[in-house]
């Protein structure tokens, strides 16, 4: 799937927040992205400001050896880090799953390495949202 915006690879599907979770983890270890850092954007709203919000998570994806190529070369990549996975159930049972582009993310680091990760870590990506479009996406568009 090629890009969805100039900065994204976005799809829609006709899922619920916890199911399209579980595929989206499944794809994500099948191009070697660990979980590292989950946020449950409802729950931390419902805590500290007591609003009601959708289901909305934001999984922090890293593919270690890309990670470690990068840093090697440019620590402040770091600051791009991790690759950030957003599923948000805006309607009952159809969820967005986005993620930026890792070329976007990291394009204002210096170094041949830095932007050799950035294209396979961009490669790894289309290839999990080609697995979770294999789902039937409910359809797939940009965020106006």
């Amino acid at each position: 799937m090629p890009p969805t915006t100039d900065y994204s690879f976005t799809a829609t599907f006709p899922f619920s927040l916890e199911e399209m979770e579980k595929h989206v983890r499944d794809a994500l270890a099948k191009e070697h992205f660990g979980i590292i850092t989950e946020i449950d954007v409802q729950a931390t709203l419902k805590k500290k400001l007591n609003v009601s919000h959708p289901p909305h998570k934001i999984l922090g994806a890293c593919n270690p050896q890309l990670a470690f190529d990068a840093l090697k070369e440019n620590p402040d990549v770091a600051l791009a880090l991790p690759c950030n996975i957003v599923l948000h159930e805006k309607d009952k049972g159809i969820t967005t799953v986005s993620a930026m582009l890792p070329s976007v993310a990291l394009k204002p680091f210096k170094g041949l390495h830095v932007q050799e990760s950035a294209c396979k870590a961009e490669e790894a990506l289309e290839n999990v949202f080609d697995d979770i479009c294999h789902l039937h996406p409910h359809h797939s568009h940009p965020h106006p």
